[in-house]
């Protein structure tokens, strides 16, 4: 009897490495030397409210920067005439108060209008120990991180002294190191800014006086100056290999693309003595928007030093809400939320924000740790907000829009007939002794383009 085997190919058998025609080797890492830069403002040297701060990048010829290692140094001091307060949660970074970059050509790159309030929101979400060693040390934040903060008629000099917020006595300053939250300096690649054209250049408008820091109502005062702005950039320079093959890339016209996540904000106001529904339609033109970020302070606050500006969040009263986004109702159900469920509001929040570097691993919301029942400070009844608590609530009234989308790409709302609509339920009225000021945040991609053939950079949002 003869055995025949019949020996088959294996059809999974790898195609040989001579075969893949289509596969793009690897490129060899470059060498790259690290030095860093010290930009310094162009317009000045010292700047008071509402005086614009303008930094040019001068970065040499064909070297990268890496953007999210920059940070922000100036010095900040109290000329009121009488001691003042930083606020609890950002310190001396309530000074800027917008925060633009414009390229080289002068194309707006980025624009965030209340980034002070922007970068409170964020802040606010840090656990006690990040408020208390990060946050004090570079910025100035209160040791406090159940966030004492401080209504429009304010607190008397012993009640201040006793919340751990930072002092500054009159004549006194304190160096901010500050970290920017923005797009530009959040992106995914080097910033190749020694091959474009002309110079980019960080445009920051300060605060007015009442913003910048905290008094005490038996000491009014207000004023204040920065000076010794500095922004420190790690730049990259490679070999003139790698150089001349990335010119050579530019030069073929190669669009190189650089991603980032960013934020819009407008605003919206809730009228004094509101109640039940209320719809706030907002404007924004981006293509990608990833989550929503809806910050609500007094108007009240927002002109008196005796409050926490920035930082000063209230509830309204909001019992539940929800978007509309481009007419249809996300979530359809609207979100629970109260002093009492809290959850809810909280995990949209973690969700919204999970684009960021915010720590959400915990919230300092919580007063006298050390007593049996701390009470929490994180969303709280609206009349608590304005009359009886110094602790203002931390909460946002947010949205992941991602969690919506079966694609996982953000919500086109640049084309006509999509409003951007906020729907909340409000209290009986007592909920608003003033008028509230409602900033919505878009949060979003960007995309940084830089064309080769010109060496001009654009943002695409």
């Amino acid at each position: 009897m003869y055995i025949y085997i019949t020996i088959m190919e294996n059809e999974n058998t790898t195609t040989p490495f001579e075969m893949r025609l289509s596969e793009v080797p690897s490129m060899p890492q470059p060498q790259l030397d690290l030095t860093y830069a010290t930009a310094i403002p162009s317009n000045g040297g010292t700047f008071t409210n509402n005086q614009e701060v303008r930094i040019p990048l001068n970065v040499p010829a064909e070297c990268f920067v890496d953007m999210k290692r920059a940070y922000l140094k100036y010095n900040l001091k109290n000329t009121s005439g009488k001691a003042q307060y930083l606020d609890p949660v950002i310190g001396g970074a309530t000074v800027i108060d917008n925060w633009r970059v414009v390229g080289g050509t002068g194309a707006l790159l980025e624009e965030v209008i209340h980034y002070n309030n922007y970068y409170a929101v964020l802040k606010t979400n840090d656990n006690a120990g990040v408020r208390d060693t990060l946050g004090n040390l570079q910025e100035g934040a209160s040791t406090d991180s159940s966030q004492q903060t401080f209504v429009a008629t304010g607190q008397d000099e012993a009640a201040l002294v006793a919340t751990g917020a930072t002092k500054l006595a009159n004549g006194g300053s304190r160096t901010i190191t500050h970290r920017p939250a923005s797009a530009f300096f959040n992106a995914d690649r080097y910033m190749p800014l020694g091959y474009t054209q002309g110079t980019t250049y960080i445009s920051i408008t300060l605060c007015a006086d009442a913003t910048a820091m905290i008094c005490a109502n038996d000491q009014l005062g207000a004023g204040y100056e920065t000076s010794n702005w500095e922004l420190h950039l790690p730049i990259l320079k490679p070999g003139p290999d790698f150089a001349a093959m990335f010119r050579s890339a530019m030069g073929s016209g190669v669009p190189i693309q650089i991603h980032s996540v960013g934020a819009q904000n407008t605003q919206q106001a809730i009228t004094e003595g509101a109640g039940g529904q209320q719809t706030l339609t907002f404007s924004t033109r981006k293509r990608s928007v990833k989550s929503l970020i809806t910050s609500i302070r007094r108007n009240s606050s927002l002109t008196s030093n005796l409050a926490a500006s920035c930082s000063g969040f209230i509830s309204a009263g909001i019992t539940e809400y929800n978007f509309s986004v481009g007419g249809v109702r996300i979530p359809a159900q609207q979100i629970k939320c109260s002093p009492d469920d809290p959850g809810e509001l909280i995990s949209n929040t973690q969700l919204a924000l999970g684009y960021f570097s915010s720590d959400l691993r915990g919230v300092g919301c919580n007063a006298a740790r050390n007593t049996p029942k701390p009470i929490s400070s994180y969303i709280q009844a609206a009349a608590t907000d304005e009359k009886t608590s110094h602790k203002a609530s931390k909460c946002q009234f947010s949205l992941d829009l991602e969690s919506y989308n079966a694609s996982y790409a953000g919500k086109n709302l640049a084309g006509q007939g999509l409003p951007l609509v906020l729907h909340c339920t409000t209290g009986d009225g007592d909920n608003v002794n003033s008028a509230s000021l409602c900033d919505c945040y878009v949060v979003h991609d960007t995309m940084f383009i830089l064309d080769g053939a010109s060496g001009v950079i654009t943002a695409n949002s």
